[in-house]
């Protein structure tokens, strides 16, 4: 009897690896969840004096609350792979396994919409951004801080296809006769165009949307970029499809890898309790 215990359907490789792996992205969570909480705090404290309901809306839709849940999500996914791997313990595991199916069924999802209704994807995904970046663009400093990587990054202006007139749903930056704001028909200076040996004027994008007057002397695209940033970042993904596409395939391919892992784990630990009980 204590021959037939001393063997095991258990693979120690299988086993350490998906502990491993696992491992890696529970300490991974960790890190985006308190790079999260340190730009929420920040938030938080730079929007002192608002009421608690605008602070958590304004919190919770911001990129450090995208990254707390993102690190969350991370950090219970991978430790119930980590410890239910260490432990041998089949509820963590399909905790993992049926986590990591949905997270595959719905990337899947997504890709077959954006490939079947591309325009429709296009414009839904637009409608989102403009209301959460251009919209509220002032609303929190990690949110301006994105919007203006964006733009200085990709060379772009806005977030759709109208571009730089993104910018006339900003209620500071719009043209209507009640704004009376310095920044009136006018954009971020991080939409205003690099020169070489110059240093960028930040009130380049002054009035850039205004109409033809004395205040204005050169024309939009003299001094600003035009395009909207999804248009550009497309384009970008374009020119580097193959980079894009080996990446994509890459992620996908690990997530189907761990996935099987798991339920071969799970299969084997079944199979090792049967032989015991």
């Amino acid at each position: 009897m204590a021959r037939r215990r001393e063997y095991s359907y258990i693979s120690p490789c299988i086993k350490w690896t998906l502990f491993f792996f696992n491992f890696i992205f529970w300490v991974f969570g960790m890190l985006i969840m308190a790079i999260g909480l340190y730009g929420v705090i920040f938030t938080a404290q730079d929007l002192h004096g608002l009421q608690s309901v605008e602070i958590a809306y304004i919190v919770l839709t911001d990129l450090s609350g995208v990254l707390v849940a993102l690190g969350s999500i991370i950090f219970i996914v991978s430790f119930a792979g980590c410890v239910g791997a260490l432990r041998e313990n089949l509820c963590l595991l399909k905790l993992y396994f049926w986590s990591l199916t949905i997270f595959l069924i719905a990337e899947l999802l997504v890709a077959i919409a954006c490939i079947v209704f591309p325009w429709k994807s296009r414009e839904i995904i637009e409608s989102v951004l403009s209301k959460q970046l251009i919209v509220e663009y002032w609303e929190s400093t990690n949110r301006q801080n994105f919007v203006d990587f964006l733009q200085s990054e990709f060379e772009c202006c806005g977030i759709t296809a109208d571009g730089y007139q993104d910018w006339e749903a900003n209620e500071y930056f719009n043209c209507s006769e009640s704004n009376q704001s310095v920044q009136r028909c006018g954009v971020p200076a991080s939409c205003c165009i690099k020169r070489i040996n110059m240093t960028q004027d930040i009130m380049c994008g002054y009035n850039t949307r205004g109409k033809k007057n004395k205040v204005i002397y050169h024309k939009p695209s003299q001094t600003i970029h035009k395009g909207g940033c999804i248009s550009a970042i497309i384009q970008f993904l374009e020119s580097n499809l193959y980079w894009a596409a080996g990446i994509i395939f890459g992620i996908t391919l690990f997530q189907m890898y761990v996935t099987h892992q798991a339920r071969s784990l799970m299969d084997q630990i079944s199979l090792q309790r049967a032989r015991w009980y």
